[in-house]
């Protein structure tokens, strides 16, 4: 009962405070509804009036068009066609005028000038009225004398007399009847005329009420606004200068997320847009963020708006704690940021005096400063991480073989550069570099991961996945290269900085490394700490390990002759390739191989021996599974690169051929070590370069052979005095 009194009470003392206004108000829509009741009700008259004046002109019409068609008809007795139409037009002249006049003398319901049905009602002023008994006594003999006419037509009697009869009315009682219906038009012309008057009078007088009864209404309404208006005006200016002076974006969304209007200055600033009042929130996070992320960020707000959802249990799934955006700038381009966006709730009392949730108080911080620093100290980390790595793989490094590592990858830079710099003038020239640079990374690839320099490893493997894009997009062109020669720039940093770390260091990298290794080791008898091949070994060793697999390698022969820099370095681009292709696709796991009754450890077997004066012979050999055959011809399938039915055909000697081909590969996943199809034909294209020849021999679960047999190109005089 309390509550009930409370609310009546509140409702009179609301009624009490607007009572004046409410009853201007009310007075106002009264006028307002009876002036356009009334218009409502002349209109309508006006309209039929405006139809009477219609169908007042047509009887002039009608009547000229009787007239005249008497004289075809009196015209044309030798043209049955002729006379027939005119007799037709007859008829129906003179029903719609007979019609027509009774309506204006009675009332009734007449076809309209668009053959529409439309009701007359009976004409009453003066003149009209005379005009219509005058008009009714001219026509009734007219119309005697049409009639009589048209039944001799119709009884197919003779006609002469009456059409004579019904001409001689014509020429009588044409033009009375036409003054009679000019005056009947005048007479109902007047009426609408007078009805329009009355109109504009009573539209004036209420307009000039109207805006009496508004002038009431706005001095009442200036006294009590004028002393509201000071208080509003002082809250606003507090309000204001609290928005001007925050650093934050601040604004008001409502349940529909539409922006409210008023916004911290700092707004406009962070988010560089204007005119944020009673726009979408919605709309405005799909400009600057991802659909998705707008999406998001909806169903978040709309979760604040729910009353049964704590704001805490909440606050961990806000979608745009930290977001990046992209605003759209004059000039047409895009200014990245970074924001912070944090929501909170905004409560206000109903009339029930009960707190609900009004709206939601969005706050927007520009975070980008804080975001670069966070990012510039996580790249000097890298950067001091990558320095810290490098240093690390030269400590374990050998000083020759480093040195020969350097002076080998600015050879290879200079190759890609040559590469990216020739024109190519079709788009298959276009692709072909894409090629050309895989093979070149590759080996350089394999030289690093010889080294166990994995800085170098890992970059190259990111060039060979750009590359593997740009292989596989479609309308392949020169611009596509930029981003691989950005890598390609930033590889060759760091190869420069290794090479001043190296001149810095000096011989620091030997003591290291007889430091950290001790000189009894697991190699195999007769390999050498410095004869520039043993790092075969920990190459092997680590892409065993990175493969889960153990493998021992015993090598010989590989110092034995001394070849030229170039031969040789060629001779271990092969060896590190037929190593890895080796450990990767021959040697099986410990586990397939305790099961094939093998020992778990794999065996490769690396010779290099002199057959001739002229030429060497590079043995490669493991003692894993051999080469799968199937696994290849599935591949072939797969590549679509030849018809099926072909591929059937093929023997195993055919099969194996596949392997030197450009991008085959039988591994099921691209890796640093295997997948890209590229080292096997690495190693043709040596062959095939030096004018070599490669056998391969294969027993399914015993073995693989590879032999090459490659010229001798001796060093020269100057290279074994450097050596």
């Amino acid at each position: 009962m309390s509550g009930t009194t409370h609310t009546e009470s509140r409702w009179q003392f609301d009624y009490g405070k607007y009572r004046g206004i409410i009853i201007s108000i009310a007075l106002f829509l009264l006028l307002d509804a009876s002036v356009l009741l009334f218009n409502f009700y002349v209109s309508f008259e006006i309209a039929d009036d405006a139809v009477g004046v219609n169908l007042a002109g047509r009887q002039r019409m009608l009547s000229q068009r009787m007239a005249k068609t008497l004289f075809v008809l009196d015209a044309s007795r030798d043209d049955p066609q002729g006379f027939k139409t005119a007799f037709d037009e007859l008829q129906l002249s003179k029903h719609l005028f007979d019609e027509t006049l009774a309506a204006f003398n009675t009332g009734g319901v007449v076809r309209g000038a668009g053959k529409e049905v439309v009701t007359l009602e009976p004409v009453t002023n003066r003149l009209g009225r005379d005009s219509l008994l005058n008009t009714l006594a001219l026509w009734q003999p007219y119309k005697n004398a049409i009639e009589n006419f048209s039944n001799d037509v119709e009884q197919n009697t003779a006609f002469d007399g009456s059409l004579a009869t019904a001409v001689a009315m014509a020429r009588l009682h044409n033009l009375p009847i036409l003054t009679s219906m000019n005056d009947l038009t005048l007479s109902l012309e007047q009426v609408a005329a007078s009805k329009a008057t009355r109109l504009r009078i009573i539209q004036t007088v209420g307009i000039s009420l109207a805006i009496i009864n508004f002038l009431f209404i706005m001095l009442h309404f200036v006294r009590q606004l004028r002393d509201s208006d000071k208080v509003i005006e002082k809250a606003r200016r507090e309000t204001t200068e609290i928005l001007e002076t925050v650093n934050e974006g601040l604004f008001l969304i409502d349940k529909d997320l539409i922006i409210g209007e008023q916004h911290s200055a700092r707004l406009l600033e962070v988010l560089g847009q204007q005119g944020f009042a009673g726009k979408s929130l919605q709309v405005l996070l799909e400009n600057i963020v991802s659909a998705k992320d707008a999406e998001t960020a909806r169903g978040f707000i709309e979760l604040l708006f729910d009353a049964n959802v704590k704001e805490k249990l909440i606050g961990d799934l806000n979608p745009l704690n930290l977001v990046e955006v992209n605003i759209a700038q004059d000039n047409g381009g895009f200014l990245t940021k970074h924001l912070q966006f944090s929501f909170a709730r905004a409560y206000q009392k109903n009339d029930d005096d009960v707190q609900i949730i009004s709206h939601v108080l969005v706050t927007v911080l520009d975070i980008t400063a804080q975001v670069k620093l966070e990012r510039a100290l996580n790249e000097s980390r890298k950067h001091n991480e990558s320095q810290l790595e490098m240093l690390t793989g030269l400590l374990h490094t050998h000083p020759g073989l480093l040195r020969e590592f350097i002076a080998n990858s600015f050879n290879c830079f200079n190759r890609v550069n040559n590469i990216l710099r020739q024109p190519a003038k079709t788009t298959q020239a276009v692709r072909d570099k894409a090629t050309s640079i895989f093979r070149e990374i590759h080996n350089f690839k394999g030289e690093a991961a010889s080294l166990k320099l994995e800085f170098f490893e890992n970059a190259a493997h990111k060039m060979e996945d750009t590359l593997a894009l740009l292989c596989e997009k479609r309308d392949l062109s020169g611009n596509d290269y930029l981003g691989l020669t950005v890598q390609l720039e930033n590889l060759i940093s760091y190869t420069q900085q290794i090479e001043h770390l190296t001149e810095k260091l000096g011989q620091f990298a030997v003591v290291s490394n007889h430091i950290q290794r001790p000189a009894t080791n697991h190699y195999s008898a007769g390999s050498r700490r410095s004869d520039g091949w043993d790092h075969l070994h920990d190459f092997v060793q680590n892409i065993a390990l990175r493969n889960g697999k153990q493998v021992k390698l015993v090598a010989s022969g590989l110092s034995e002759i001394n070849l030229a820099t170039a031969a040789q370095q060629q001779l271990k681009e092969i060896c590190i390739q037929l190593l890895r292709n080796a450990v990767v696709h021959g040697i099986e796991s410990p586990r397939d191989r305790e099961l094939s009754e093998k020992p778990i450890t794999g065996r490769i077997d690396l010779r290099l021996a002199k057959i001739s004066d002229t030429e060497m012979e590079l043995t490669v050999m493991d003692d894993g599974q051999g080469l799968d055959y199937e696994a290849i011809r599935t591949k072939a399938f797969k590549s679509g690169k030849w018809p099926e039915a072909e591929i059937e055909t093929w023997t195993n000697k055919q099969l194996l051929g596949l392997i030197f081909h450009e991008g085959f590969s039988t591994a099921k996943d691209i890796n640093k070590d295997a997948g890209r199809g590229v080292g096997m034909e690495a190693v043709m294209n040596h062959v095939l370069t030096q004018r070599g020849k490669i056998s391969v021999s294969s027993r399914t679960g015993r073995h693989c052979r590879f032999v090459i047999t490659l010229p001798i190109a001796h060093a020269t005089s100057g290279e074994e005095i450097a050596a």
